[in-house]
C-alpha cells in the first residue's frame, strides 16, 4: 500500500521544499514497484563522478548497497540514503535469482518522482566540534547525564509526512549505553534507542586451563587433558565442599583449535607468562587492567590458579574464577561458530567477506559493572559481564549461557546489524538465547571427564517428553541464577511471567525479551515437533541471520527469510517439504510469512488451570465445511455440515485436560469453497489451586463454616485452607452473596477471584476490597472483565488484606480458597437500537440488541426510503432526504447456525428538512457598497482562471458559480479578488495595519455537506494578503488567500464547492461565519472538479 507523503524539513528552518511526491512501498509481493527500485540502486563500488554527486548540495533518493550473500548472491541488501546522508529505519533486502531478477523484497522502499531533491540542512554544515558542543550543551541544559564524550554522525528520520534532519548521538550514560536522536535544528532528544545488546609480534599459543564455576555448578576444572590441572582438582574451598569436577572437550572435527584436539581454552605464552588471547578470544579481567588481556605465571602445565585470588573471589561471588569461565566459554562458542560457517560458506575464504560472513576476535571485560552488576552486555566493541550480585541472586556473568548469548549479540552485530530495540529488536535477543541452547549441545556432544557425570550437569541436561518444567536444558540462564530456575524459557516462554508464547499476543509496549519468546518458542518446536536436531534449527536461524535479516524488519519479515533458507535443508526432505515444516512451525507461533502457503484461522483460546477451550467467531458459520478440534492431549473432535450435530456447540467449547502436560492445540476450519484455514496454541495445564498460600501475621481460626449461594462449606479451624473439592458456581447475571457469624460484625472481609488463572491473586481481582461487616455477610456483582469457566475464589475475614507479597498477605485474618465456576448463561435473543438525528438529516444508529456473539448474530437493517439498507452491527451514518418525512426503521436479528432464532424490533422516526447554508446581505440597499467585482483562481501561476459572472452584484449579495474547471488533488488553490472601485481614503482606514476592518475569507466543503465549518476555512488571515491597487485614478482592495485541495485515489474525481467571503466590518471570528448573513460585503461559491493523480 502506498503512502503519500508531502516533504517538510524540520531541520530547515524557513525552507519551502517543492512540492514533489514521494511514497513509501512495501516491497512484499509488490512486482511492480521492483523494477523502480532497481532504477535508484548503486552499486558497491561507485563511480567518482556518482560518488561526487552524493556531495553536492542538492540531496537525492539512492538506495545504496549494504551487502550482498547468499548462492549466486540471492540476498542484497540495501540502505535508503539521501546524498549520503542515510534515512533511519529505512533498510530492504531484494531476492533475486541467478539472472539477478527480482523474485522477492523484504522491508519498506522509499520512491521519489524524477527530478526530486532537497537544499543540504544547514545544521549539517556545521563543523564536528561545533556539532557536539551544541549537542552537549543541549543535554546538559536538558538533564541528561553522559559520562564520555558522544560520538555523533547525521541522519534524516521519516516522521509521518516529514523528512526530518537528525543527529544521532552514541551517548554512554551512568546506567546503558544509548543512541540519542537528536533534532538537527534545536539539539532537542526525540526519542532515545537502546545500543547495547543484553542480558603484535609473532605469539605462540598453548592449551591452558584452571578452576571456574560457582556455588550452583561446583568447582569446574578446564583441562585440555586428564589431571593436568592439579591445583585446581585438590582444591576446597571449604573442607566439606565436594571436589571439583574435571572437564575436558575435544572435537575433532573443529578446524580453529585444531592444534589442540578442539580444546578451547587456548592462550599465548611466552617467557613463562600465559596471557587469555587468541586469534578469537582476548579476555579482559576488567577490575585489574581494562586494556590489557588478564596474563598469569603459567608453569609446564599452563594452569591459571592463584589460590588467593580464587578464594577472595568465592568469598565475595561465590564464583571461582570469572575469567577463566569466560575464556573456555568465549573459546567453545567462536570455536562452535567457524566450524557452522565453515561448513555453511565452505568456499570463503577470509573471515569477513561482504558476500558471505564475518567472524572477529571477541574482546570480553569480566567484571566490568559499568551498568550494573547482575547484567552483561555487547556494546558493538566489547562484550561486558558484571560480577553478580554477589551470589545473592546471580553468579559472576561469565557462565555458558550468558557467554553464548552476549557473543551472539556480536556475531549478530558483524553481520546482519539487527537493532536492540523493536521486532527486529526481539529477533536478535531470540536469536541469542537460541545460541545458548546450541552451545550447550554442542558442549553435550564433546564434553568428557567427571563433570559430565557431575549433578549439576545432569541438572541442566534433562530435558525429559513428561516432565516439561524440570527441562533444565530449555531454560536459559539457569547455570547464572542462585535459585532452580531459569532467567527465559523456550517451551513455554511465558512461564518468566513476561514472555509471549504467541504473536498473537503481540503489543508494541512489550520489551523486546518478552517478544522474543516467540522465537524461541519457534525453535523449540521444531525440534520437537518437527523432529530436527538442535544443530540443524540453529543453523536455521544463523543462516537466515547471515543471509537475509537486516535492520529494521519485522518479524513477519523474518517468518519469510526463515522459509526462504528451506534449500539448504534438503537433507531433512524435499524443499517443499521442509518449507511446510518451518512455515507449519512458525504459522503455531503465529507468526505468519509474507510467503507462507498456509491459511491462518484467528480465533480465541485459552487456559484456565486445566481446562482448554476456544471460541470461533471469525469466520460465517454458514461458510464452514468441517471443523477439527485436535486438543493436544491425544483427543481429536469433527463436526461436519449436514450432521446431525449442531455447530454453535463447535463455536465455542471446552476440555478438561491432564495436569502437568504441554498441550499443543490445533483448530482446523474448512470452508464451504474447501479453503482450510488452521490456527494454533500451545498451553501449559496446571492444577486448580493457589501457587502459594498467603502469607499471614496473627491469623485466626474461629469460623467452622462459611455460606456462598446458600451453599454451606464446613472450614477446619486453621488460619489458611484450600477446599477444592466441591466447586461453587457464581452466576455472572445475578448477585453473589457470602455469608459467614455475625460475630465477624465490624471486621473485615475481602473477596478476590483468580480471573486470568495464573494461581496468584492481585489488586485488579478484588471483588470486594477491606469492606466493614455489618449484617454478617457479604454481598457484590462479578466485574465485566469476569470470563466464564473453573477459577479460584479466595475469601478473607477478620483484617486487612494487602499485597506486600505475591502471594497476598493478611494480619488478623481467616482465609479460605474455594472452587468456582463462573458461569455466564445465555441470555434471549432481543433486537433493539437507539438513533440520534444531527442537523442535515443525518441519522446515527447504535444497536442495542442483546446477543450471544458466539452464535455469529446476523443484523439486518431496513431504513425505510429508497430500499436503503445495511448488514452491519452498527451501520454508517445514514443521509436521509432533505425534506419533512415519517419513516419506519426496522432491524431484525438471527444467528447463523441454522436455529432458526431472531427477533425484529421498528421504530418510527421523523425528520424535517433542515436549514441550508444560505447566505446574504442583510439590506439589499448596502449590496453596492463593498464586493467582489474580479475573481481569479488557480494552482500554477502560468494558469489562472478567470471566473466568469464574477464581477458586479446583485441585491442579495450571493451568487453560485457553476464552472467546468479541473484541479488536481492536493495542490495549493490561490484565490485571488479585486473588490469595486472605492474612495482611496476609504480603503485606506479599512486596510489600517492596526486595525483592519475588511477580511477576505475562503472554505472548501471538504465533507461535501453543503455547510462551510471553522475547520474548512483558509488556516491564516494576515495583513499581507491585502493591497490597495490602483490604476487610472480608480482604486480597489486586492486581496489573496490559498487553501489546499483534498487528497483522493488516482481514478476518481469529485465536484467540490468553494465558498469566497467579502466582508467590510465582519463580527464573527475568522472561519465561524461561512454560513451568517452579513451587512456590508458579498459571497461567491464556485463549484469545481478535483482529479486525483
Amino acid at each position: 500500500m502506498k503512502k503519500r507523503l508531502w516533504l517538510t524539513l524540520s531541520g530547515l528552518m524557513g525552507v519551502t521544499l517543492n512540492s514533489h511526491a514521494i511514497e513509501q512501498y512495501s516491497l512484499v509481493n509488490e512486482s511492480h514497484v521492483w523494477p523502480k527500485v532497481q532504477a535508484h540502486l548503486l552499486n558497491p563500488k561507485l563511480d567518482k563522478r556518482a560518488a561526487n554527486k552524493l556531495e553536492q548540495r542538492e540531496l537525492t533518493v539512492n538506495y545504496q548497497a549494504v551487502k550482498t550473500i547468499g548462492a549466486n548472491g540471492r540476498y542484497q541488501h540495501y540502505q535508503v540514503y539521501l546524498g549520503n546522508i542515510p534515512v533511519l529505519d529505512n533498510r530492504f533486502v531484494l531476492l533475486v535469482d541467478k539472472a539477478g531478477n527480482i523474485e522477492q523484497g523484504l522491508g519498506n522502499a522509499l520512491l521519489v518522482e524524477e527530478g526530486f531533491s532537497i537544499p543540504h540542512p544547514a545544521p549539517f554544515k556545521l563543523s564536528d566540534k561545533k556539532i557536539k558542543e551544541k549537542l552537549v550543551q543541549r543535554l546538559h541544559t536538558d538533564g541528561v547525564a553522559f559520562v564520555s564524550e558522544p560520538k555523533v554522525s547525521k541522519a534524516f528520520s521519516l516522521e509521518g509526512d516529514d523528512f526530518r534532519a537528525v543527529f544521532v548521538a552514541n551517548v554512554i550514560t551512568p546506567s546503558n549505553r544509548v543512541n540519542l536522536i537528536v533534532d538537527a535544528q534545536s539539539f532537542k532528544v526525540l526519542r532515545q534507542e537502546n545500543d547495547i545488546d543484553g542480558f603484535s609480534s609473532q605469539q605462540s599459543f598453548v592449551a591452558g586451563g584452571g578452576i571456574g564455576g560457582n556455588e550452583k555448578l561446583g568447582a569446574i576444572c578446564y583441562s585440555p587433558a586428564p589431571a593436568s590441572m592439579q591445583n585446581c582438582l585438590s582444591y576446597k574451598f571449604d573442607p566439606a565442599d565436594l571436589a571439583a569436577s574435571e572437564l575436558l572437550f575435544t572435537d575433532p572435527q573443529a578446524s580453529l583449535f585444531s592444534d589442540f584436539s578442539g580444546y578451547p581454552f587456548v592462550v599465548s605464552k611466552q617467557q613463562g607468562v600465559c596471557t587469555l588471547e587468541n586469534p578469537y578470544v582476548k579476555t579482559i579481567d576488567y577490575i585489574g587492567d581494562k586494556m590489557r588481556a588478564a596474563s598469569y605465571q603459567c608453569a609446564g602445565n599452563n594452569e591459571h590458579f592463584e589460590q588467593t585470588s580464587v578464594d577472595d573471589q568465592y568469598y565475595d561471588y561465590f564464583s571461582y574464577s570469572g575469567v577463566n569461565d569466560a575464556h573456555f566459554n568465549a573459546g567453545l562458542v567462536m570455536q562452535y561458530y567457524h566450524k557452522l560457517l565453515a561448513e555453511m560458506y565452505p568456499n570463503q575464504q577470509t573471515q569477513c567477506d561482504a558476500q558471505g560472513f564475518c567472524l572477529k576476535q571477541l574482546v570480553q571485560n569480566v567484571g566490568n559493572n559499568t551498568h550494573g552488576n547482575s547484567q552483561a552486555n555487547w556494546d558493538d566493541t566489547y562484550v561486558n559481564y558484571g560480577t553478580g550480585n554477589y551470589g545473592g541472586t546471580h553468579y559472576y556473568h561469565t557462565t555458558l549461557d550468558i557467554v553464548s548469548h552476549e557473543a551472539s549479540h556480536a556475531v549478530t552485530y558483524w553481520n546482519s546489524q539487527l537493532n536492540a530495540t523493536g521486532q527486529d529488536g526481539a529477533l536478535n535477543e531470540a536469536f541469542s538465547d537460541i545460541a545458548s541452547i546450541a552451545v550447550f549441545d554442542y558442549l553435550s556432544q564433546n564434553v568428557s571427564g567427571s563433570y559430565a557425570h557431575s549433578r549439576a550437569f545432569n541438572r541442566k541436561s534433562l530435558d525429559s517428553d513428561t516432565n516439561h518444567r524440570g527441562n533444565r536444558k530449555w531454560w536459559f540462564g539457569w547455570d547464572v541464577l542462585y535459585e532452580d530456575t531459569g532467567g527465559r524459557y523456550f517451551a513455554m516462554p511465558s512461564w518468566d511471567g513476561k514472555s509471549i508464547d504467541h504473536f498473537k499476543s503481540y503489543n508494541p509496549s512489550q520489551s523486546i525479551y518478552e517478544t522474543s519468546g516467540v522465537f524461541r518458542k519457534a525453535f523449540y518446536e521444531l525440534v520437537k515437533t518437527q523432529n530436527w536436531s538442535i544443530q540443524d534449527a540453529f543453523k536455521l536461524f544463523l543462516r537466515a541471520n547471515i543471509n537475509c535479516f537486516f535492520k529494521g524488519m519485522s518479524v513477519q519479515d523474518a517468518g519469510m527469510c526463515l522459509i526462504d533458507q528451506a534449500s539448504y535443508f534438503t537433507h531433512k526432505g524435499t524443499n517443499n517439504e521442509v518449507k511446510q515444516q518451518i512455515d507449519a512451525t512458525l504459522h503455531s507461533v503465529g507468526v505468519v510469512a509474507q510467503n507462507s502457503q498456509l491459511s491462518t484461522l484467528d480465533f480465541e483460546g485459552s487456559i484456565q488451570y486445566d481446562v482448554v477451550s476456544y471460541t470461533l467467531s471469525t469466520v460465517p458459520a454458514n461458510q464452514i465445511k468441517a471443523i477439527k478440534v485436535e486438543w493436544g492431549d491425544g483427543t481429536i473432535e469433527r463436526w461436519q455440515k449436514n450432521s446431525a450435530t449442531a455447530i454453535h456447540a463447535f463455536l465455542q467449547r471446552e476440555r478438561l485436560v491432564n495436569i502437568d502436560d504441554l498441550i499443543r492445540f490445533k483448530l482446523s476450519v474448512l470452508k464451504t469453497d474447501n479453503t482450510e484455514l488452521v490456527g494454533y496454541r500451545h498451553y501449559y495445564s496446571r492444577a486448580v489451586q493457589a501457587a502459594c498460600p498467603p502469607v499471614q501475621a496473627q491469623g485466626q481460626s474461629s469460623l467452622s463454616s462459611i455460606t456462598v449461594n446458600d451453599q454451606q462449606i464446613p472450614l477446619n479451624t486453621q488460619p489458611y485452607q484450600s477446599v477444592l473439592t466441591d466447586t461453587h458456581v457464581l452466576n455472572k447475571h445475578v448477585q453473589q452473596v457470602v455469608k459467614f457469624d455475625s460475630s465477624l460484625n465490624g471486621k473485615l472481609v475481602s473477596v478476590l477471584l483468580d480471573n486470568n488463572r495464573d494461581g496468584l491473586f492481585s489488586d485488579s481481582e478484588m471483588m470486594v476490597s477491606n469492606q466493614t461487616i455489618t449484617n454478617g455477610q457479604v454481598t457484590f456483582k462479578l466485574k465485566d472483565t469476569i470470563s466464564a469457566g473453573i477459577g479460584l475464589m479466595r475469601i478473607s475475614l477478620g483484617g486487612q488484606y494487602a499485597f506486600y507479597d505475591a502471594c497476598g498477605y493478611a494480619k488478623a485474618s481467616q482465609i479460605v480458597d474455594l472452587k468456582a465456576d463462573v458461569e455466564i448463561p445465555e441470555l434471549p435473543l432481543e433486537a433493539g437500537f437507539t438513533y440520534q438525528i444531527a442537523a442535515d438529516n443525518r441519522v446515527t444508529f447504535t444497536n442495542t440488541s442483546q446477543v450471544n456473539d458466539i452464535r455469529q448474530p446476523r443484523y439486518t437493517w431496513r431504513f425505510g426510503f429508497d430500499n436503503q439498507g445495511s448488514t452491519k452491527k452498527h451501520p454508517d451514518d445514514v443521509q436521509y432526504p432533505f425534506v419533512d418525512g415519517n419513516y419506519t426503521v426496522n432491524l431484525r436479528v438471527d444467528y447463523q447456525d441454522d436455529s432458526g432464532q431472531f427477533d425484529e424490533f421498528s421504530q418510527q422516526i421523523t425528520l424535517s428538512a433542515p436549514a441550508q447554508c444560505e447566505v446574504g446581505i442583510n439590506n439589499p440597499s448596502n449590496a453596492q457598497t463593498i464586493y467582489i467585482d474580479e475573481m481569479h483562481l488557480w494552482t500554477s501561476i502560468y494558469s489562472r482562471h478567470l471566473i466568469t459572472g464574477s464581477s458586479g452584484t446583485n441585491a442579495n449579495g450571493y451568487v453560485k458559480h457553476q464552472t467546468n474547471l479541473e484541479f488536481k488533488d492536493s495542490l495549493e488553490l490561490n484565490v485571488d479578488i479585486r473588490s469595486n472601485v472605492l474612495d482611496e481614503g476609504t480603503i485606506d482606514n479599512l486596510l489600517n495595519r492596526d486595525n483592519r476592518d475588511v477580511r477576505f475569507t475562503i472554505w472548501l466543503d471538504g465533507d461535501r455537506d453543503e455547510s462551510f465549518q471553522v475547520g474548512e476555512a483558509n488556516y491564516y488571515d494576515v495583513n499581507s494578503n491585502y493591497t490597495k491597487d490602483c490604476r487610472n485614478g480608480e482604486c480597489r482592495i486586492k486581496a489573496s488567500q490559498s487553501i489546499r485541495l483534498p487528497w483522493i485515489s488516482w481514478w476518481k474525481s469529485r465536484k467540490y464547492v468553494l465558498r469566497a467571503r467579502l466582508e467590510e466590518h465582519p463580527t464573527s471570528e475568522h472561519g465561524s461565519d461561512g454560513c451568517r448573513n452579513f451587512d456590508y460585503g458579498e459571497v461567491e461559491d464556485i463549484e469545481f472538479t478535483v482529479n486525483g493523480s
